[in-house]
């Protein structure tokens, strides 16, 4: 067994149990080109496809990403339920589909512009984040890589014009969770324009992303904390979106040891 595959099974099983790992015992990857294998490793012991990506910018300019295997499609309402063995924050983005299949840049580099017709329907989307690390996104930063930058999964909200992805827009966005307001006032992409982390990102391709894909570049609210079990989050502003969550196995542990 190569020292990825087993990472690969060590998060594989975290997630599957909702538990977190220590890093500090744990193999850690040498190069992105490794945390990657473990990212693909993980994906195919579990059976599951890409649905998406999540990506990024480094501080240096540079591209980085992660594998979305699990999303939901919320409906006609804006309303979706997700469940995951452990959710510990959400965050609310803005997401488009890929209209057609993307391929490596070849000898001229994308630029904003030429990647706009690969761009198909955008949505409003909340992503939820599950660390199988114990110090989450604080944890080395080539083995968070491989723990597919904590991604648990995504839901995809309500369809949104072309407007949202222009650069430097404050958007009005509101989020409750259980009834309570944890997020109020203008929601910003971290990098002022949606599209730069998508820019940089398809540059960096050595493979072809396929057609229908679900990309996301970040959060316009930052990660919102959430707690074990049943959770009701309520979006509006921008987009509405209502959600029910359940984080299961804080759920089981939760009525493990209830007195």
């Amino acid at each position: 067994m190569t020292e990825t595959l087993d990472l690969a099974r060590q998060l594989s099983d975290a997630d599957r149990s909702g538990v977190r790992l220590a890093s500090g015992t744990l193999f850690q990857p040498r190069s992105a080109i490794e945390a990657v294998t473990v990212q693909n490793e993980t994906l195919a012991l579990n059976g599951w496809l890409p649905a998406g990506y999540k990506i990024a910018i480094r501080p240096d300019g540079t591209s980085v990403s992660a594998p979305m295997a699990h999303i939901t499609v919320s409906d006609g309402g804006g309303t979706a339920q997700f469940e995951r063995p452990a959710i510990d924050a959400l965050e609310v983005e803005i997401c488009f589909s890929l209209a057609d299949d993307l391929p490596p840049a070849g000898d001229q580099p994308y630029t904003r512009e030429t990647l706009k017709p690969y761009i198909g329907d955008i949505h409003s989307g909340v992503e939820f984040l599950g660390h199988r690390l114990d110090n989450g996104n604080t944890s080395p930063a080539l083995l968070f890589l491989a723990d597919r930058l904590g991604n648990t999964g995504y839901v995809v909200g309500e369809t949104l014009g072309r407007e949202v992805l222009e650069p430097g827009l404050s958007l009005p966005l509101t989020v409750t969770l259980n009834g309570d307001v944890v997020f109020e006032g203008p929601g910003k992409h971290p990098n002022n324009d949606p599209l730069a982390p998508f820019v940089a990102f398809a540059n960096a391709l050595t493979a072809v992303v396929p057609k229908g894909c679900i990309i996301t570049t970040g959060s316009l609210c930052g990660a919102i904390p959430m707690a074990p079990g049943h959770s009701k989050i309520a979006v509006t502003g921008f987009t509405t979106l209502t959600l029910s969550t359940a984080s299961v196995a804080g759920i089981a542990f939760t009525a493990l040891h209830k007195t």
